[in-house]
């Protein structure tokens, strides 16, 4: 129940959001009029400042605390609640939308901090694209629709020839240089429904749904000219060894699909390096594999 309302509510625009808070503290505040001020419903008023603060952000969740303060102040004034000093119900309508305000700052922070924990637990933290796990579960989550559609999905293994060179004779700064730099390569040439990870070292693994034999060719074909390119500008001695599995059926876990792209690029390595081979697999059949030669 919760997970779908969060669901829910974190589709929603701005604009939703703010309606829907508006609808609902004009029930709140109709509520707190009609049942007087013996009754408190003073807790109330917090869900629409916390839905503001948490799905909209700190401004909106501002907002949200004068518009229910207010609103509570003019519940108080039509139910006819008395008080022995006319100042004193703004007095409490300060105090309300302080309070307001710091459960909204509060929230505001602490869904910071979750989005932040978040990314950092699915992104690599030198590179920024998906680490191993993520890629792992991003495969996961694509195959049985691919099954169900009966649509190849590509998955590359890419390795850097000679990077253990670069971080033995040019230090390891320069070598996180080069991973940022081919990561960030890589994550421009793919389309938003792609993905890229870091799968561990100088190990990068990609994820293209519905891309078939011709089309995984032609595309890793200009990825590694442009690779090259990056590694000729910058004068690293770098090659990139390309192992391409074009599944027409693909395997249910990222191991069994990884494996496979992973073996692909062994045999780059094997003859000669810095290479493509890329390969289809029909279920248990596998098509003839074609080496782009360096």
């Amino acid at each position: 129940m919760l997970q779908a309302l969060n669901a829910f509510l974190a589709t929603r625009t701005r604009t939703q959001l703010a309606a829907g808070a508006l609808l609902l503290v004009a029930a709140i505040g109709a509520a707190d009029h009609f049942t007087g001020f013996e009754l408190s419903l003073s807790v109330f008023y917090l869900i629409p400042v916390a839905a503001c603060a948490w799905y909209a952000g700190a401004r909106m969740g501002i907002a949200a605390c004068f518009v229910c303060a207010m609103t509570w102040l003019l519940a108080d004034f039509s139910s006819g609640h008395p008080y022995s000093h006319a100042a004193l119900p703004f007095w409490n309508a300060g105090v309300r939308l302080g309070f307001f305000a710091i459960v909204a700052h509060l929230l505001v922070r602490l869904h910071g901090t979750l989005v932040l924990q978040e990314s950092l637990a699915q992104h690599d933290s030198l590179t920024g694209i998906l680490n191993a796990r993520s890629f792992r579960q991003t495969y996961e989550a694509h195959a049985p629709l691919a099954i169900r559609h009966r649509r190849p999905v590509t998955l590359a293994y890419i390795d850097l020839d000679g990077f253990k060179g670069i971080n033995d004779s040019l230090g390891h700064r320069v070598g996180d240089e080069v991973l940022n730099a081919v990561a960030a390569e890589l994550a421009r040439r793919l389309r938003t429904s792609d993905a890229v990870g870091r799968l561990g070292g100088d190990e990068f693994a990609l994820l293209l749904p519905e891309t078939d034999l011709a089309g995984a060719r032609s595309l890793f074909a200009d990825i590694r000219e442009r690779l090259l390119a990056l590694s000729a500008q910058y004068r690293w001695p770098l090659g990139f060894s390309i192992g391409v599995a074009v599944f027409h059926a693909p395997p249910q876990t990222a191991e069994e699909a990884i494996s496979c792209a992973d073996a692909l690029m062994y045999k780059v390595k094997r003859a000669g390096r810095n290479g493509i081979l890329c390969e289809e697999y029909s279920g248990a059949s596998t098509g003839t594999p074609g080496l782009l030669s360096p």
